[in-house]
This record gives C-alpha cells, sequence and structure tokens, in this order.
C-alpha cells in the first residue's frame, strides 16, 4: 500500500519521468530480493549436499575400519591353518605315522581359507545417492578405483581356493570321518598310513599351503590398500 500510494501520488502530479524512475527502481528491488532467495536457496542446498557427503564419508570410514579388521582376522586364521598344514607336510616328509598326534590337524590343514566376505554396503550407499556427492574429484577417482578395481582383482585372486572346492570335500567325505570334541571339529582319517602315502592328498596339502602363502600376501596388500583409503578419507571429513 505505500509503494502504491508512492505511484499513485507521482502519477497525479504528472511526474511521469519519476514515476518511470520509481517503477524500474521497485523492479531492480524485486529482482535483488529474488537473486538473495535464489542463494539462500543455494546455500540451504549446498549445505544439505556437504552433510550428505559428510554422513556417506563416515559411513565408508565405518564399513572399510570393518573390513580392515575382518582382513587381520582372517590373515591370523590363515597362519594358524599354515601351521597344521605344515605338521601334516612335516609327518608326509618324515613318515610319521601317529594318529594321536596327527588327528587334531587335519581339519584346519584342509580348510579353504580362500573365502572372506568384505562389505561394501558404503560404497553403494554412495552410488545410490550419485557418485556426485563427493566434490573432491581426486579422491572420488580413488574410491571408485578401489572398489571398480583393487577390490575385484582381490576378489578374482581369491577364487582360486575355490576352484577344486568339490573335490576336496569329495575326497575329505571319502577317507576322513568327522567328530567333534570341545575343541571343536576334527578329521581322524580312515587309514592313515594309506592317506599319508596318498598322491593326491600330498598334492593336495602341498597346494593348499601355497594358495594360503598368495592369499596372505594379497590379503596383506589389499589391508594396506584399504588403510590408505581410510586416510584419505578422514583427512578429507577433517577438513
Amino acid at each position: 500500500k505505500f509503494f502504491r500510494k508512492i505511484r499513485q501520488n507521482l502519477l497525479s502530479e504528472g511526474k511521469t519521468g519519476k514515476y518511470f524512475k520509481y517503477a524500474i527502481g521497485e523492479i531492480v528491488l524485486v529482482v535483488i530480493g529474488i537473486l538473495i532467495a535464489l542463494q539462500i536457496n543455494n546455500w540451504n542446498e549446498d549445505q544439505k549436499k556437504k552433510e550428505l557427503e559428510k554422513i556417506m564419508l563416515e559411513n565408508l570410514v565405518e564399513n572399510l575400519e570393518q573390513n580392515c579388521d575382518m582382513m587381520k582376522s582372517h590373515i591370523r586364521s590363515i597362519s594358524k591353518y599354515r601351521e597344521s598344514g605344515s605338521v601334516i607336510i612335516s609327518a608326509i616328509e618324515n613318515k610319521l605315522i601317529d594318529e594321536d598326534l596327527l588327528e587334531n590337524y587335519f581339519h584346519h590343514a584342509l580348510m579353504n581359507t580362500s573365502s572372506i566376505r568384505l562389505s561394501e554396503t558404503g560404497y553403494n550407499a554412495i552410488k545410490n545417492n550419485g557418485l556426485e556427492i563427493i566434490r573432491n574429484q581426486a579422491l572420488k577417482k580413488e574410491i571408485m578405483a578401489f572398489f571398480e578395481e583393487t577390490r575385484p582383482h582381490l576378489l578374482a585372486n581369491l577364487s582360486w581356493g575355490a576352484v577344486d572346492s568339490a573335490d576336496r570335500e569329495k575326497f575329505i567325505d571319502q577317507n576322513f570321518v568327522q567328530l567333534g570334541n570341545d575343541k571343536g571339529i576334527t578329521y581322524k582319517p580312515f587309514d592313515l598310513e594309506s592317506l599319508l602315502n596318498n598322491h593326491y592328498f600330498i598334492a593336495l596339502i602341498n597346494k593348499t599351503d601355497v594358495q594360503r602363502s598368495w592369499f596372505s600376501i594379497i590379503l596383506e596388500s589389499h589391508l594396506k590398500d584399504s588403510q590408505r583409503m581410510l586416510e584419505m578419507i578422514k583427512i578429507e571429513l577433517n577438513k
């Protein structure tokens, strides 16, 4: 009403020039107001995106930390199982036929250690929200390379352990009876002497040991890559 009254007064007084100047000024004020409102809206949207990015990266950190703990535990397990394999290999090489001594080692010596479930929920959540949410382009490329190239390469290497899993299980069923005690599962061979001279068994035990050695190496390498990725993300979150 105030501005309308000013316009009416200018028109009634015949001050057309001033009226147009005033009208232009009023339009400019409206445009400025709209631009300010847009800027505020853009700022609010940017803040929402930053908050979502922060949440996504924090979830990814938690996910990677869980995977790192899992890999550390798996590497320790592989080392433990390799010790059991070494006992059996030593018995084969030294013709040591002692059922009581060896019975507790067969289960771990034959266990497949290539299976490990590494979660990608954090990365999948980022993909579902759009990778453009990560503003740091260098970090985004590193994350994509890690989950799209490095991780699949690890899993492809680990798949070597599953190649002969069916034959392994069949051989175990044919040559061992599975028993349970307070220490867990044990494999008791039907014929220990025959088993220790079985060429397939000797080859299987040695192959399993080679596989485990390789799995330890690639898991250690992936663990370092994961820790490096974690450090990069934490640095970004602390900016």
